[in-house]
């Protein structure tokens, strides 16, 4: 009984942990080992594709699994990803607006993880990294045009991706047009819409969603606002959304605060986009604005790892906050 609950319980357990201890951790100690976080973020990767090692779950290979223990390692290299490029900017503070250092180099470094991570295949997960370090690069100061040409590259590549895969050309079709293909691809989305149209402007109840019940694949991790659009309605889904809105102002609102320091400047846009993006993302997809893709609801939607790595790296928000000082936050 209460698999879930318990399960998420113990992964919250963990989170606040974490979120206490960081948010108690000087912020140049961070700084100090953001480099070296290149080897774990590529290790983790390839470790989670060796078979014996990497386990999968509905087509995708995107956890490791030693003994009782079971993780998704690209929560935390997501985490760990916007800590090193926020490093590496800090580090070439004065080569941001040159083409190769400024961009190219993060860039690829960027794209070789979004491999990696294709591989598994997520590209949920590639989605956020490219954004956030695009939106990173962008706050470092790199120029307009190169980053509009990164930008052109990144378009032309996700398109490609798209047109050569079958599956992500089917989930842009069935976007497109769910009701062509209702008992299949579409089934998901169309489930989804049901959910969101049946709460209404209250909601039917906390706990009385009926989509949930093998209605609705994947409700309670990728679809869960789903079912809180359903129970809490309108009212409730727009309470959600303003509160990763809040999140977004605040973080970003700490981040002009220490505009002084290049380093924790960039990690307090990169961990508030890190939790924000996905979130909008994840609502565009659950209310059909935007086509399918595994991406969890941050701190709301089942999955340890998500939960931990999201609370890990408000911790660390929290950190450059308190390093801020109260007078520099009003």
């Amino acid at each position: 009984r209460l698999f879930y609950v318990k399960r998420q319980g113990v992964g919250a357990l963990i989170g606040f942990t974490f979120l206490i201890i960081f948010s108690r951790i000087p912020v140049d100690y961070i700084k100090r080992a953001s480099a070296i976080l290149i080897v774990p973020i590529f290790l983790f990767l390839v470790l989670t594709l060796m078979p014996g090692l990497g386990d999968s779950a509905g087509g995708a290979q995107r956890w490791i699994k030693l003994g009782p223990i079971r993780f998704q390692p690209g929560e935390f290299v997501k985490l760990m990803f916007i800590i090193f490029i926020g490093g590496y900017w800090a580090r070439h503070d004065h080569r941001v607006k040159e083409f190769i250092a400024g961009l190219v180099k993060p860039l690829s470094i960027c794209g070789l993880a979004g491999v990696l991570f294709l591989l598994q295949p997520d590209f949920g997960s590639t989605s956020i990294i490219v954004i956030v370090t695009l939106a990173m690069a962008l706050a470092a100061g790199a120029r307009l045009l190169y980053l509009g040409m990164g930008f052109g590259v990144v378009a032309v590549a996700g398109a490609t991706l798209i047109l050569l895969s079958p599956y992500r050309l089917a989930r842009i079709l069935s976007f497109l047009s769910p009701f062509s293909d209702a008992a299949g691809k579409g089934y998901q989305l169309i489930q989804s819409l049901i959910a969101v149209g049946s709460g209404q402007a209250l909601g039917v109840g906390l706990g009385g969603s009926q989509q949930k019940l093998f209605f609705l694949p994947a409700a309670h991790t990728d679809f869960i606002y789903a079912v809180v659009s359903e129970e809490l309605g309108f009212v409730g889904a727009v309470v959600v959304l303003l509160a990763f809105l809040l999140v977004g102002w605040r973080g970003l609102r700490i981040a002009r605060r220490v505009a002084d320091d290049t380093f924790a400047y960039l990690l307090a846009v990169g961990l508030t986009l890190l939790v924000v993006v996905p979130a909008l993302l994840n609502m565009g997809v659950v209310t059909g604005l935007l086509p399918t893709k595994g991406l969890v609801l941050p701190l709301v939607g089942y999955g340890s790892s998500s939960l931990i790595a999201s609370l890990l790296g408000l911790g660390i928000l929290l950190s450059i906050a308190r390093e801020a000082g109260p007078k520099r936050l009003d």
